[in-house]
């Protein structure tokens, strides 16, 4: 391998543990953050998130955090389309009748992502999730629910998954698991700002929903 060869790499792969980092982060990051934990240069740093800027994949607030931009949500959509295409209107009554904000996680060998969101359309005020939003699958409902789809034995499977203020501050969500094909994990959800509500209840919606889309995909629920 040339000397060319091996800094184009390097530097795809400092690329993708930069996009990895601001996608997983618990809380947003800096640049100057962002350069710490890759053990770089901070105007290195800057450089790489110009170019992340300019292609869309990663955006600045205006107080300069750090968040990952909408062509990465384009991308996601793009990349199950057949899956999307399937869980789309399951998600789009679920998130209606519920009055939630509805999602379809998946795994894509590292993380949970969301592949897919539904908002209530009648609602004053909803959450929203951006498509490709990934966290590790230990935290939050649909990350614990397709941890226990990969690791059943340490981890069993539960009716539902319920987490609160992990993925998102002041968030609520609820998921279960959804039969997709080639046995990949996924998990639909609910998020919700906290309320007093039958979790049990919200769950068997979930669990009908999930029940619907996998017939969809031909997957034996």
């Amino acid at each position: 391998m040339t000397k060319t060869t091996e800094g184009g790499s390097q530097t795809l792969g400092r690329g993708l543990k930069a996009l990895t980092l601001i996608g997983e982060s618990s809380s947003p990051l800096t640049v100057a953050e962002l350069a710490e934990k890759l053990g770089i240069h901070r105007s290195m740093a800057y450089r790489l998130v110009k170019t992340f800027e300019q292609y869309g994949f990663v955006e600045r607030t205006p107080s300069g955090d750090l968040e990952l931009g909408a062509r990465l949500g384009a991308l996601a959509r793009n990349a199950s389309k057949s899956l999307q295409a399937a869980a789309t209107p399951h998600l789009a009554t679920l998130s209606d009748e519920l009055q939630m904000t509805a999602l379809l996680v998946v795994f894509d060998g590292e993380a949970a992502v969301t592949l897919s969101t539904a908002e209530p359309r009648h609602a004053d005020a909803t959450v929203a999730q951006r498509p490709g939003t990934r966290h590790p699958i230990d935290n939050g409902a649909p990350g614990r629910v397709i941890r226990s789809q990969l690791n059943p034995d340490q981890y069993p499977a539960q009716d539902y998954e319920f987490s609160y203020d992990e993925v998102i501050p002041g968030l609520t969500s609820i998921a279960v698991p959804v039969k997709l094909p080639q046995n990949k994990p996924g998990a639909i959800a609910v998020i919700y700002l906290s309320q007093e509500l039958d979790q049990t209840q919200v769950a068997l919606k979930l669990t009908a929903a999930s029940a619907r889309i996998s017939a969809s995909l031909g997957v034996r629920a």
